[in-house]
């Protein structure tokens, strides 16, 4: 019940830690502290006033963290190690529930679309009530207006959040409702959603610094460039064929709930574009790129990228102290790490070549019998593939990982099995391969990063105008950064006098390769209404075996069957009991 839902106090959920602790070693998400607080406890204190705030925070990176360390997921710790689980891009330690949400066996009583829809309503309630009760506060009027419009725009994050997996749901406004308020059970439409998260993201904006004028101290609070880089983003979601002109059912009642449009309109595009353009024009963000030397890594500025706290492109950072989770599970056993979730050959193969070129194009220079020679850098800072190099704490430096079985068919302790990799990879993604698991990492995570809204504004133009020299140039960029060579025509792979729809190819699959591992592709395979093809293949990895010679062989297998079905798997379901309490709360199409 959604009233219930929103009944959330103080108590209990309390982050303790005060703004100004964002140093270069520590952040204000860094620590939580729980405590039996009253409302009037809360906000007759400053510091409690803050944290109460900085809790809110933290639900900021659900498509990110990993699944033990994931607010939104938690108590139960089997969830998702990220939302790439959810999609054909990698599978999880465990069958379920990754085998169950993508076969669609799941159902609207299922844990996942349960907790996530509570949890976020639970978050825009606390947002509200900070909003309200912020102005009794001891806060200085600066600071009010502030976090005020911080705990907008986390509002209007969540909301997105919502509306990224249901459609449509319900506005609740500024009221911090409780168990007597009177309320009516009904979905607003996905227009009236994505109107209001514009909209929202606009009002903040106006009261936030950008992160130019932001203190050092502030890193990882709300900025006025977060809002604009939220609102392109869902100007890009609504503008694409999920949403504009390719309804999923004919339900007069249920069209408005899952599409901004039910007929096509090109003027979607536009905003999309002109919302994007507003955070490029900012002057603020730019691709990261840094010095290198003939000796770095293919693509060392975008492995650097991610092990940077504060770098010119994330424009939406997840504050984390230094760790090294994302190596403990997420590397080979050998390398002290769990494996808790692998790529699939499906995502290895959307990674081209090192000039640009698709494997199966002409020219590529692709050898299946050597396949992971002369890939794209990005996929080098991604994938532990085998006999890749990965530091060896036993060793002290960086040594080939074995993930195979020998002709004879011993298996090597980090091959192919139920408890090391169930594809034949690891991921290292956002990772540090070079020091493995012992030495924290001084990182955070890219909510939103500069990177999107590029690709953002390339993919509007491109549904426009067809691939303008704008368009080109805005894919050169990202390859150039990501270490593709530019060839003697200085085209990074690109063929000139590309149609729409080659192009439209190119950029999806730079998003793939791009932002893999970050959460993107369960949501662009949905909003480009492609994952009924992406996720209805077989997810496969490849078994890998060492000859007599010392050759290897691979042979694709395959991991899990997985199964798409339409059109239901399009939007999570509403949780079960909530629209049973009302017959003006509508279920989505399939459920």
């Amino acid at each position: 019940m959604i009233k219930q839902l929103l009944k959330y106090t103080a108590a209990g959920c309390l982050a303790m830690a005060m703004f100004a602790a964002c140093k270069k070693s520590d952040s204000f998400l860094d620590k939580r502290q729980t405590e039996s607080l009253t409302e009037q406890m809360v906000f007759s204190d400053s510091a409690k006033t803050l944290s109460f705030l900085v809790d809110m925070y933290y639900y900021t990176a659900t498509d990110l963290v990993h699944d033990r360390y994931n607010y939104v997921t938690t108590p139960k710790g089997n969830d998702y190690a990220c939302f790439e689980d959810m999609t054909s891009h990698s599978v999880s330690y465990y069958s379920d529930p990754q085998a169950s949400f993508i076969t669609g066996a799941n159902t609207a009583k299922d844990y996942f679309s349960n907790n996530y829809y509570k949890v976020f309503y639970a978050k825009i309630r606390a947002a509200n009530q900070y909003m309200l009760k912020v102005k009794n506060s001891p806060l200085s009027l600066a600071a009010q207006v502030r976090t005020a419009a911080e705990a907008r725009f986390l509002r209007a994050f969540f909301y997105s959040q919502l509306v990224r997996l249901y459609g449509g749901v319900m506005i609740v406004s500024d009221t911090a409702y409780d168990i007597s308020t009177p309320m009516t059970y009904k979905r607003n439409s996905y227009k009236e959603c994505i109107d209001y998260i514009a909209a929202e993201c606009d009002k903040a904006a106006q009261d936030l610094p950008t992160a130019a004028e932001q203190p050092a101290a502030e890193y990882g609070h709300i900025t006025k460039g977060m809002c604009q880089a939220l609102k392109a983003r869902m100007l890009v979601t609504a503008a694409s064929p999920l949403y504009n002109g390719n309804p999923i059912t004919t339900d007069p009642q249920l069209q408005p709930l899952i599409c901004y449009s039910a007929g096509y309109d090109a003027s979607l595009w536009q905003k999309a574009a002109d919302a994007c353009k507003a955070v490029m024009n900012s002057g603020i963000y730019s691709l990261f790129e840094t010095e290198t030397t003939p000796s770095a890594r293919p693509g060392y500025s975008y492995w650097k990228m991610f092990l940077i706290r504060k770098n010119s492109e994330y424009i939406m950072p997840h504050m984390l102290a230094p760790n090294t989770k994302y190596e403990g599970a997420r590397f080979p056993l050998s390398r002290g790490g769990s494996g808790w979730s692998t790529p699939s050959q499906n995502l290895v193969d959307a990674f081209g070549m090192a000039n640009g070129k698709a494997t199966s194009s002409p020219g590529s220079g692709y050898d299946p019998k050597f396949p992971y020679n002369n890939r794209d850098p990005r996929f080098y800072c991604s994938i532990i593939y085998n006999q890749a190099t990965v530091f060896n704490n036993s060793t002290k430096k960086m040594d080939p990982v074995d993930i195979y079985k020998t002709w004879q068919g011993t298996l090597t302790g980090d091959g192919l099995q139920a408890y090391s990799t169930k594809t034949g990879y690891y991921s290292r993604k956002m990772s540090n391969d070079s020091t493995g698991r012992y030495t924290n990492q001084n990182r955070v995570l890219p909510v939103i990063r500069y990177a999107e809204i590029l690709m953002g504004y390339a993919e509007a133009m491109n549904e426009l105008n067809g691939p303008t020299a704008e368009v080109y140039d805005i894919i050169k960029a990202i390859r150039r950064r990501a270490g593709i060579i530019p060839g003697s025509d200085g085209m990074y792979g690109l063929e000139p006098g590309m149609s729409k729809e080659s192009m439209r190819s190119i950029i999806r699959n730079e998003y793939e390769v791009e932002f893999n591992y970050e959460g993107h592709w369960y949501y662009d395979t949905r909003r480009w209404k492609t994952a009924e093809v992406t996720e209805n293949v077989p997810i496969q990895g490849m078994m890998v075996t060492k000859q007599q010679d010392n050759t290897f062989t691979y042979q694709a297998i395959t991991a899990l069957n997985a199964v798409f079905l339409y059109p239901k798997m399009y939007f999570c379901p509403l949780p079960f009991d909530e629209v049973n309490k009302s017959s003006a709360l509508l279920q989505n199409p399939g459920w």
